[in-house]
């Protein structure tokens, strides 16, 4: 009897709420291995030992389950920035199925399931020598930093999916308001001094916020920033804004990374 390959055992099913304990526990499983590549203690993004948050994750993204064989070994959670980019959110394999060639494999059949795409991005943090080793084995090059957690370094990567057409952010010239999933790119002109707000979302909770001007050859634009943003990011910064949106206040056009967004300090 002839034994198949990884090549041929590995699939992707898309995920359902009757697969949130397993994931969970998968999931909890290969972040808290981390431990091995580099991270100081057990631990994982937001939500990894969750079943509750793998159900939310249905919702606001595209959930894969990772099956060798019949057997469910991990997960994929991809955002969508819009119809040409996507995020890979999370990857992660048990631990007892790493280093075969699996998430390798769940690679490049999910690249298979999004042929129109032009540009695919992810975060990792700096230390994880295994997610970086193993991102950029699959042809993914490092073009900034993530601004987005003050609890680690984060490297910034992207693919480019079609080279001669290559993926376009929005000119700065053409912003208006209420606009969502924008991705925009600018250098920092002036930064202003950071204020205190309260937080909308979280009663009690008081937030820094501070306009910085972002121009490209377009144009300029005021940027928002909050919190650990304020200090990481300064003037003569080229930066990247991801699934960004814009509004209005006091009749000044301003853009966003929002909860939903990225901001990347480019390299």
């Amino acid at each position: 009897m002839v034994e198949l390959s990884i090549e041929d055992r590995v699939s992707l099913v898309e995920a359902v709420e009757d697969h949130a304990y397993l994931l969970a526990e998968i999931s909890k499983r290969a972040f808290e291995s981390d431990v091995e590549v580099g991270a100081e203690e057990p631990g994982g993004p937001p939500g990894y030992d969750s079943p509750e948050f793998q159900i939310r994750a249905l919702d606001w993204a595209d959930y894969y389950t990772i099956l060798l064989d019949d057997g469910l070994v991990g997960g994929l959670i991809i955002g969508s920035v819009n119809e040409e980019h996507k995020v890979m959110e999370r990857i992660f394999v048990d631990p007892d199925h790493q280093r075969r060639g699996i998430g390798t494999r769940s690679m490049e059949i999910l690249e298979g399931l999004y042929p129109d795409l032009k540009l695919w991005t992810l975060g990792t943090p700096e230390w994880n020598q295994r997610t970086n080793a193993f991102y950029e084995k699959q042809g993914y090059v490092q073009v900034g930093w993530d601004l987005g957690d003050p609890n680690w370094r984060g490297r910034w990567y992207e693919k480019i999916m079609t080279p001669d057409d290559p993926y376009t952010m929005t000119p700065i010239a053409r912003l208006r308001d209420d606009m969502r999933n924008l991705d925009v790119e600018g250098r920092v002109l002036e930064k202003g001094h950071a204020r205190m707000v309260r937080s909308r979302r979280r009663y009690g909770e008081t937030l820094s916020v501070a306009n910085a001007a972002i121009g490209d050859d377009s144009g300029r634009v005021v940027l928002v920033l909050w919190n650990e943003q304020i200090r990481q990011a300064e003037v003569g910064d080229q930066l990247r804004v991801e699934n960004g949106y814009t509004s209005t206040y006091q009749g000044v056009l301003q853009l966003n990374a929002g909860r939903a967004g990225k901001l990347v300090k480019l390299i």
